[in-house]
């Protein structure tokens, strides 16, 4: 399971190598205004100035280095997943490597489509979105349950 948390950490970092070559790659060609809020249908529905990008990329950026420092630490106290998980600092690890990825995916995905909404290429957010906030909604939705099974599993053991 290090194997795996190793090359989804990787994964992620590639995905924030893409947002930062991305964003300078279209930074001089993005309007004056750009979107920075998207509405629950996916439609625009707040503006800012186009230096605003860097904010989103720079978050992005602090997310990932966060991240990566919380899932050596299984008892930091911003972690906040079961503390039967927490118990095994391999799958804690594991854990926070996936939610990593899935954050990832989700800053690349507003990246991409909000400078393609900027340059007028697109309009709006695409259905991506929704798949990938429903994939964040299952796997957490899974951790709660697999936790479930362990401490049932405790419980009737102990």
């Amino acid at each position: 399971m290090k194997t795996i948390s190793f090359a989804l950490k990787i994964i992620s970092f590639l995905l924030l190598i893409f947002i930062w070559i991305f964003t300078i790659l279209n930074f001089k060609n993005l309007p004056e205004t750009i979107p920075i809020h998207y509405s629950f249908d996916g439609t625009p529905d707040g503006f800012g100035s186009r230096s605003t990008i860097w904010c989103e990329t720079g978050l992005a950026t602090i997310l990932l280095l966060f991240l990566i420092y919380v899932s050596k630490k299984p008892n930091f106290p911003l972690l906040n997943i079961p503390q039967n998980i927490k118990d095994n600092p391999i799958l804690t690890e594991f854990v926070v490597s996936v939610l990593l990825l899935i954050i990832m995916l989700i800053f690349a995905d507003i990246n991409y489509e909000s400078i393609q909404n900027a340059l007028g290429k697109t309009k709006g957010l695409s259905s991506t979105m929704n798949y990938l906030l429903g994939l964040a909604f299952i796997f957490v939705a899974g951790l709660l349950v697999y936790s479930y099974k362990i401490s049932k599993r405790q419980n009737l053991q102990g």
